[in-house]
């Protein structure tokens, strides 16, 4: 299955018992190439603070740029460690069991389950936009949350009063496929209703509230 990696099979083998067979991994993707200079730019800063202040290894005295080198190697060094930190939200997957969507699962602490009983049917909706912005700055709700890392296409549900938005740059028929299925099987009441809903996806075009 693709996109199925350790870490999601590591979920699968403690989520199976309780939720059943993986159907589907949707996979989403943004890296921020945007912020690069800038954070080469703040380790060039604290390169520059940390040769006026830490002292070289023949002296107590500060280093005062004696050696360039050293100086550039770090700079850039602490840059990409800056940067390299901004990953930690450039990849992000939603899992679809037969009993449930599962979210945000690297941690125990921060995962989110969706049993097919707390989702509303009726709410699954794919959008997307004509001018490949993230269709998700364009979503207006009282309580929303974003699941994934961004893309041109979304799909948004509801559950716990609260409309949960993946983002990615995938097409989503197969997703919707395999979360129709699933709420079928699960004899979710709506589920036709939400089969027949779901596509084609809505363009967005302005600001749309959700509810």
């Amino acid at each position: 299955m693709r996109g199925r990696n350790w870490l999601v099979r590591r979920v699968e083998r403690r989520l199976e018992p309780q939720l059943g067979r993986l159907r589907y991994v949707a996979s989403s993707r943004r890296i921020f190439w945007k912020v690069l200079v800038p954070c080469l730019v703040v380790g060039f800063v604290f390169g520059a603070i940390a040769e006026f202040v830490s002292p070289i290894r023949s002296t107590r005295e500060a280093g005062h740029f004696n050696d360039p080198l050293f100086y550039v190697l770090t700079s850039i060094l602490t840059g990409l460690v800056l940067w390299s930190m901004t990953l930690l939200g450039s990849f992000r997957k939603l899992l679809v069991f037969d009993g449930g969507i599962v979210a945000k699962y690297s941690q125990n602490h921060t995962l989110l389950l969706f049993p097919w009983a707390d989702i509303a049917p009726a709410s699954l909706k794919v959008v997307t936009t004509l001018d490949g912005t993230d269709p998700e700055r364009r979503l207006v709700a009282k309580q929303k949350v974003s699941l994934g890392a961004g893309g041109v296409n979304a799909l948004v549900f509801r559950a716990r009063e609260t409309f949960w938005v993946f983002a990615t740059n995938e097409d989503l028929e197969a997703m919707v496929g395999a979360v129709h299925a699933c709420l079928r099987q699960a004899g979710i009441p709506g589920a036709g209703l939400a089969a027949a809903g779901a596509l084609p996806a809505v363009v967005l075009t302005e600001r749309t509230a959700l509810g």
